[in-house]
Parts: C-alpha cells; sequence; structure tokens
C-alpha cells in the first residue's frame, strides 16, 4: 500500500536527506552526495506511487531518471575522488546541515508533479491518453539528451588530449548546458504526463484543481529560472568558475559568442548535427 502522497513524500526524502547529513558529518565523505540526494526520488516515487496505469508510468519514469543519474553521479564522485564545490560548505557541521537541508527541500519541491497526481484516487486518475503520451515522450528526450550530455562530456574529460579543455562536441554544441536542458525537459514532460490528473474532477471545485495543477506547475518552472540564472551568472558561480579557467582560450570565446545558453536555435541545431 503506497504511503499519503505529501507526507510520504516529505517522510522519504527527508529520511534519506538525514541519513546524508549523518555520514557527511561523521565522515567529511562527499561520495554519497549524489547517490542519496538524487536517489530519493526514485524510493519516494515508488512509495507514493497511486494504482492507475498513468500514476504507475509517472512513478517508473521518476525512478528510471534517479537511478540512472544518481548512479552515474556516484561513479563520477568514486573516479573523481573530490568535489572543490563543496568542500569548503561540507567542512562544517552548519554547511552540511545548510546542503542536506537544501537536498531535501530541493527533492520534495522538484517531485511535486508525481507527488500531487499520486494523491488523486485511482479511479478518478486519467487514463493515459494524448496529453500524458505526449508528457512521456518529451520525458524520453530529455532523459536522452541529459544522459547523452553526460556521457560525452566524461569521455571528453577523459581523454588527456582535451582533459583540460572545456567540452564543445555532440549536443554541447546544440547549447553551453545541454545537461540542464535535458533535466528541464524530463521534468517538464512528468508534469505533462500528469496534467490531466492534476486535473481530474474528482471531488475537488474547479478552483482547487487549477491549485493543484499550478503547484505542480512550479517545479519545472523553477528549475527553469534556476537553469537560467545559473547558465547567466545570476545564480551561483559557474559562468566565474569557468571564465577563470577557460577564459583566455580564444576558442572558448567563440564558443560562447556562437552557442546559446540553454536553448538550440536553428544555427546550434545545424551546428550539433549538421555537416558543418
Amino acid at each position: 500500500m503506497s504511503m499519503a502522497p505529501i507526507p510520504g513524500s516529505a517522510a522519504v526524502i527527508g529520511a534519506a536527506n538525514v541519513l546524508g547529513f549523518g555520514i557527511s558529518v561523521a565522515t567529511g565523505w562527499h561520495y554519497h552526495l549524489d547517490l542519496i540526494g538524487t536517489g530519493c526520488f526514485a524510493i519516494s516515487a515508488v512509495a507514493v506511487m497511486g494504482g492507475a496505469p498513468v500514476q504507475r508510468l509517472s512513478a517508473g519514469a521518476v525512478s528510471v531518471w534517479a537511478s540512472k543519474l544518481a548512479g552515474f553521479l556516484f561513479f563520477r564522485a568514486l573516479q573523481t575522488k573530490r568535489d572543490a564545490r563543496l568542500e569548503d560548505i561540507l567542512s562544517t557541521v552548519s554547511g552540511a546541515a545548510g546542503f542536506w537541508f537544501i537536498s531535501l527541500a530541493w527533492g520534495w519541491f522538484v517531485s511535486l508533479p508525481h507527488t500531487l497526481a499520486a494523491g488523486v484516487p485511482a479511479f478518478a486518475a486519467s487514463k493515459i491518453g494524448p496529453v500524458s503520451l505526449a508528457g512521456f515522450a518529451m520525458y524520453v528526450v530529455g532523459l536522452v539528451l541529459e544522459t547523452v550530455a553526460d556521457l560525452q562530456k566524461w569521455r571528453f574529460k577523459q581523454d588527456p588530449a582535451t582533459r583540460a579543455a572545456f567540452c564543445d562536441v555532440g549536443v554541447w554544441r546544440l547549447c553551453q548546458h545541454p545537461n540542464w536542458l535535458g533535466n528541464l525537459l524530463l521534468w517538464s514532460g512528468i508534469f505533462l504526463l500528469n496534467a490531466p490528473t492534476l486535473f481530474a474532477k474528482q471531488e475537488l471545485r474547479p478552483l482547487r484543481r487549477w491549485l493543484r495543477l499550478g503547484a505542480a506547475a512550479l517545479s519545472p518552472l523553477f528549475m527553469l529560472g534556476l537553469f537560467s540564472g545559473q547558465a547567466n551568472g545570476a545564480i551561483g558561480n559557474a559562468v566565474e568558475l569557468a571564465a577563470k579557467r577557460y577564459g583566455g582560450d580564444a576558442k572558448y570565446q567563440a564558443y560562447l559568442a556562437a552557442t546559446p545558453l540553454l536553448f538550440p536555435t536553428l544555427k546550434s541545431l545545424k551546428a550539433a548535427f549538421g555537416r558543418g
């Protein structure tokens, strides 16, 4: 029997992140950060899964993504053996507590399209119709794009000839952050997959159905704002770090001028998949 979705998701994701915090404080390790922080999406999705086919498809989609990404990031952590971006933050108890609290809030909030839809009784859940199929197709495109982007960059950085260079191969010619674009697409797809169920009549009045749909839409909208802010330097220091590392490279400057930040253009699509 599945748990009540909203508190159940909070309980599962909260417990996972408390465990992560304990490991961080006790050992100072960073290997488990994404394994737990991302892996808990899969556990939560199954724990609160509804009984209708569309609800089970949503749980499977979230679980496949989370398991895939958590496994890859765990493997990468074992290979690189350090994460310079987080060493200072995780060096103190307060820093570790802040990191894991944000991880908890992130996991619960981003999961809302699945969690809220899982709360709709199975008898009222929508069938897998055209809208849900379109959402699942968007999810697949996003999942493939994120996976290809991660693998291409990993291989690029493992090659001694290109290890110190910036990655501009394959889908990294589509935009400067194809992994983020893939993540945004797949979660937008999960929202669309669940949209008919989120708006199911059930016993709710129209206003409450709109509120439920709107609350779920906050997840992809939040990620759109976050990824856009990170890409243009308004949030975080990714742009600053890249400029420090590659700013003196004329080829890098040309790449920045020719490649869109997050959303591909016709020109970048041709650069990535065309002959040129």
